[in-house]
C-alpha cells in the first residue's frame, strides 16, 4: 500500500472501529477452534503490529511483512520479533506453526503461491485465519492506493483454499451495514480524488466511531450463529489438511 497509509494504520489500529472490530472478530472466532495452549502464530502481512500484540495474548506470535516502513512501526511499537520477508517465500521451515495469520493480505499476493506456501509452512491441522475484501463491484479507487489485486466473493476463496490443502471450519461475509454506505462512498470518491484519494480510516467523531464499532460487534452475533450473504469483506477460518 502507499507509504503514508503506514502512518495512518500506526495511529489509528487501536482506535478505529474497523480495525478494532476485525482483529477482535478473528480472534474470538479463532478461539473456538484452538486445541492446543500457547500456540506458535506467524502474522503474515503483520503491518504495524497491533496484530501481533492481541494474538501473544494467545500464543507466541511472529510477524513478517515485505515492506521496510511496516517493520519500522512494529520496532516503534515495541515488537522485534518481526522481519522482511515475502508471503510467498516467508524462509521458514516446514511445520514450523500451529497458526497462521492473514489480516487483509491475501489480496496483495499472488494467492495461489501464498496459500502454497501458507500450508507449506503450517503443520498438519494447523489453523489458517483469512480476512479479504469482498465483491469485485466494491472496487474503486481504494483498491487502487491499497495496491490491491483483486476482491473475492465467499465461493472464490473457498475454491482456491480447497486447491491448497485446507478445510474450511468457518466462513462468513463480514460489514453487511457497510456495503451500501461503502459503495456510495468509494464511487463518489473515486470519481473526485483519482489522483489524491484520501484514506478511508478518519475518525471524524467519537462518537460515529463508538457506534459503528458497537454494530459490528453486535453483528459477529450473526456472523456466529448464520452466515451473512454480503458484505464488504470475507472471515475464514480454515485447517491445514496437508
Amino acid at each position: 500500500m502507499q507509504k503514508y497509509l503506514y502512518e495512518d494504520l500506526y495511529k489509528l489500529e487501536d482506535k478505529h472501529w474497523w480495525h478494532i472490530s476485525k482483529r477482535r472478530n478473528a480472534i474470538l472466532l479463532l478461539k473456538n477452534f484452538i486445541s492446543k495452549q500457547k500456540p506458535n502464530i506467524l502474522d503474515i502481512g503483520c503491518g504495524t503490529g497491533k496484530n501481533i500484540e492481541e494474538l501473544s495474548k494467545i500464543g507466541k506470535t511472529t510477524g513478517i511483512d515485505n515492506s521496510k516502513d511496516a517493520i519500522f512501526y512494529c520496532h516503534k511499537r515495541g515488537i522485534k520479533n518481526v522481519s522482511i520477508a515475502n508471503a510467498d517465500s516467508t524462509g521458514f521451515k516446514s511445520n514450523s506453526f500451529d497458526i497462521v495469520t492473514m489480516f487483509d493480505l491475501l489480496e496483495h499476493t499472488n494467492d495461489k503461491k501464498t496459500l502454497k506456501e501458507t500450508s507449506r509452512i503450517l503443520k498438519p491441522n494447523g489453523l489458517l485465519v483469512i480476512t479479504v475484501p469482498a465483491f469485485e463491484s466494491l472496487w474503486s479507487q481504494w483498491d487502487v492506493v491499497l495496491h490491491h489485486k483483486r476482491r473475492y466473493r465467499k465461493q472464490t476463496l473457498i475454491s482456491i483454499l480447497k486447491k491448497n490443502n485446507f478445510n474450511i471450519l468457518k466462513i462468513s461475509y463480514m460489514y453487511s451495514f457497510l456495503f451500501l454506505p461503502a459503495y456510495l462512498i468509494r464511487k463518489f470518491k473515486s470519481k473526485i480524488s483519482k489522483k489524491n484519494y484520501s484514506s478511508d480510516f478518519k475518525i471524524n467523531s467519537p462518537i460515529i466511531n463508538k457506534f459503528m464499532l458497537n454494530l459490528s460487534i453486535l453483528e459477529m452475533y450473526f456472523i456466529k450463529s448464520s452466515i451473512l450473504p454480503f458484505g464488504t469483506s470475507i472471515i475464514c477460518i480454515a485447517k491445514n489438511e496437508k
